[in-house]
């Protein structure tokens, strides 16, 4: 009974199964044990049968004979999973190494190449000189829980001093079960977080790569050795935050875009809307290029793509706000842009008009309703005599009550001679004598005000209250390039210089818009390599924090908050380590996951970001880095610090290490490249099993 238990779990069992074919993958003995560290003795003939034992590379140690596993102790049934960190010396090596140099010191001339596989030594001197040791990390025990179902601790539970462990390294099926694990707690936590996405159920896992250990993969990925490719779950990415940390050229943007294309695909298949925004700093993401077979994110996606670009493009939406029609968010825009540029004139009006606002009024007062109307009215004007491009067919609404045009007839009859003034016959005028009106209200103003030698000139219907009140007169100045004391100063030319971040042809809102194509679950990608650089820092600022205003004040109503994700580019200039953690930028990388805002950040200069922003990041995607300084902030996370030497040395374009939210520890992947025709073969298969 007990060999047909053990016949059953030889064939069977995850133990046994994490060893692969046993006998060929056996590699070594532990001779040394710590909680966190193992010492392997292994020797050239195992690394021979095995294809190497590269840096960094997983082995498993097993105190139980695979062909007996019933009949183990129950202390010893499990399986350690370690990382190879280095060789390491043995007790004997000085001898080793002595009776090397005495064999070599020995060769004749006719002996200075390699021949037969003991290179001259007897087979017992051979035997004993290729043994080694090599020092590895503890990842973690797999064992069978009570529910008889794999799990894997982050530890070792126990260890023996004696230690009758045995390493094996895993290739094929055994390997690809170890870099796919994923805990039972953590497979259910996904599949309620998906359902609360919108998903009806877990979505299938994303085969971003494949494994690779080293940069020289002659071997471990040699045509005669299985490929073992690594999956990654896309509920990971949900209300998550992602870095994309590595140097330039090294596969940052074919991540991004595998990425991108994986969550897409993944909603497309349960008709989830996710909408993804990508804040495309250098034109790669909208544009196609060389290094993806010729297509770009919005070709693959021609039908859930939307492109915007701050300058007139066809097929791409206009970025750019129009100023008449928007009014607020083109005075909160054109505030913006006056800060960044740090003018070094001010002045009373000027300074009134930048901290203004033209924020429709809430509620049914009636009278402040007509101010507001009074301000745009004139805001526009300002516009137009800026040099603004007038939007075809604008009527600027202008004030002509009875009271108010009574009193500059008045006035002007007082005067000598008489002025001849044009007396609006309509309430909308075309800008240019909507201008001319309301430099006719002002100048009276201000001679009423003289009259009267007090601040009130042309008399509202209110008693007591000016007609024109201190904003409005402000803005009347800026029009008019002249103070109330009757000095000239630069007025609207101080907008001026803001034209190019107008659109005259737009109609709506482009945050709304864009908001808009999200909530449908669109790809947006801003395209900010052309046009003004600094709509990278205010436009795209204004579209984020509304995004981020909306999903946080859905969640304070109770109610789930659409399911968006954002990508930033050069991140470290957004959420840089001396950011204020009230900007907008940083507050949704800090905040925003809990408003379902998943933050994909890509960057080479990780020290360079706040250091609360990096210790909240889930997802981790790292190629090439350079220094020791980023190094050295990159070694403070997970098990990162075993790469060290690997990430400096290994420039190999995609060839990154990958921390995800349901993995328990870093995996050594070679990311497969963003291929647009096979990602077009799913979207049809998708498509065709629909209909």
């Amino acid at each position: 009974m007990i060999d047909i238990t053990n016949e059953v779990m030889r064939r069977e069992s995850p133990l046994v199964n994490l060893l692969g074919g046993y006998d060929e993958s056996f590699v070594g003995y532990v001779y040394g044990m710590r909680f966190d560290e193992v010492y392997v003795l292994t020797n050239d003939e195992f690394k021979h049968k095995v294809n190497g034992i590269p840096h960094n590379s997983f082995l498993v140690a097993a105190a139980f004979n695979p062909e007996r596993l019933a009949d183990a102790p129950l202390i010893d049934q499990e399986v350690v999973l370690l990382r190879v960190l280095e060789p390491v010396s043995l007790p004997q090596d000085n001898d080793y190494v002595r009776t090397r140099i005495e064999h070599h010191q020995r060769r004749t001339p006719q002996e200075k190449y390699p021949g037969e596989p003991n290179d001259g030594l007897d087979p017992i001197t051979a035997v004993e000189l290729q043994a080694g040791g090599l020092r590895c990390s503890v990842l973690g025990t797999f064992f069978i829980d009570e529910n008889s179902e794999l799990r894997l601790g982050s530890d070792i539970e126990n260890f023996m001093t004696l230690s009758r462990l045995r390493a094996f390294k895993p290739r094929g099926k055994a390997l690809e079960q170890i870099v796919n694990h994923v805990n039972p707690e953590v497979r259910k936590k996904a599949q309620e977080e998906a359902e609360a996405a919108g998903f009806s159920q877990e979505p299938s896992p994303i085969n971003i790569g494949e494994v690779r250990y080293t940069s020289t993969a002659r071997m471990h990925r040699g045509a005669n050795e299985p490929r073992v490719p690594v999956l990654i779950q896309p509920t990971d990415f949900l209300a998550r935050r992602t870095a994309v940390l590595g140097m330039t050229r090294t596969g940052k943007s074919n991540t991004i875009k595998t990425t991108v294309s994986a969550v897409a695909v993944a909603a497309m298949k349960d008709k989830v809307p996710v909408g993804q925004l990508i804040f495309d700093i250098n034109g790669e993401y909208a544009n196609a290029n060389h290094q993806d077979d010729g297509s770009s994110i919005a070709e693959v996606f021609p039908n859930e793509t939307v492109r915007y670009r701050a300058l007139e493009t066809p097929n791409f939406e206009d970025l750019r706000t129009n100023f008449f029609k928007e009014v607020d968010q083109a005075l909160n825009l054109i505030q913006s842009l006056f800060r960044n540029d740090n003018p070094p004139f001010s002045g009373q009006d000027l300074d009134a008009f930048m901290s203004s606002t033209l924020e429709r009024p809430q509620g049914g007062d009636q009278g402040e309703v007509l101010r507001w109307e009074r301000h745009v009215a004139v805001f526009q004007c300002i516009l137009a005599r800026a040099g603004f491009p007038i939007p075809s067919g604008l009527r600027v609404k202008v004030p002509t009550p009875k009271k108010l045009t009574d009193q500059i007839k008045a006035w002007a009859k007082e005067q000598d001679p008489e002025p001849q003034i044009d007396y609006p016959t309509t309430d909308s005028l075309p800008p240019e004598e909507a201008a001319q009106w309301f430099e006719t209200i002002r100048r009276v103003n201000l001679s009423l005000k003289e009259q009267s030698g007090t601040s009130i000139g042309i008399k509202s219907s209110t008693a007591g209250k000016a007609w024109v009140d201190p904003t409005l007169e402000s803005f009347l100045n800026m029009l008019a390039r002249e103070t109330s004391r009757k000095q000239q100063f630069g007025g609207w030319r101080a907008v001026a210089r803001y034209k190019a971040y107008h659109s005259s042809k737009r109609s709506a809102d482009v945050t709304d818009e864009v908001i808009r194509h999200l909530d449908q679950g669109r790809i947006v990608i801003l395209d900010l390599s052309v046009g003004p650089v600094e709509i990278r820092t205010v436009l795209s600022e204004r579209i984020a924090r509304q995004i981020f205003e909306r999903q946080m004040a859905s969640m304070h109503r109770g109610e789930t908050p659409k399911n968006i994700v954002l990508y930033v580019e050069e991140a470290h200039n957004l959420i840089g380590k001396k950011a204020d953690l009230t900007e907008t930028w940083p507050r949704i990388a800090k905040e925003g996951a809990k408003a379902r805002i998943a933050f994909v950040y890509a960057t080479q200069e990780p020290s360079s970001v706040h250091p609360n922003i990096l210790a909240n990041t889930e997802n981790w995607f790292v190629t090439h880095l350079n220094n020791d300084d980023e190094l050295r902030t990159l070694a403070k996370f997970y098990d990162f610090s075993d790469f060290i030497r690997s990430l400096k040395t290994a420039q190999d374009v995609g060839f990154a290490r990958i921390k995800t939210l349901s993995a328990p520890f870093v995996v050594p992947t070679q990311i497969n490249r963003f291929s647009p025709e096979e990602i077009k073969l799913t979207i049809g298969s998708i498509h065709g099993g629909e209909s």
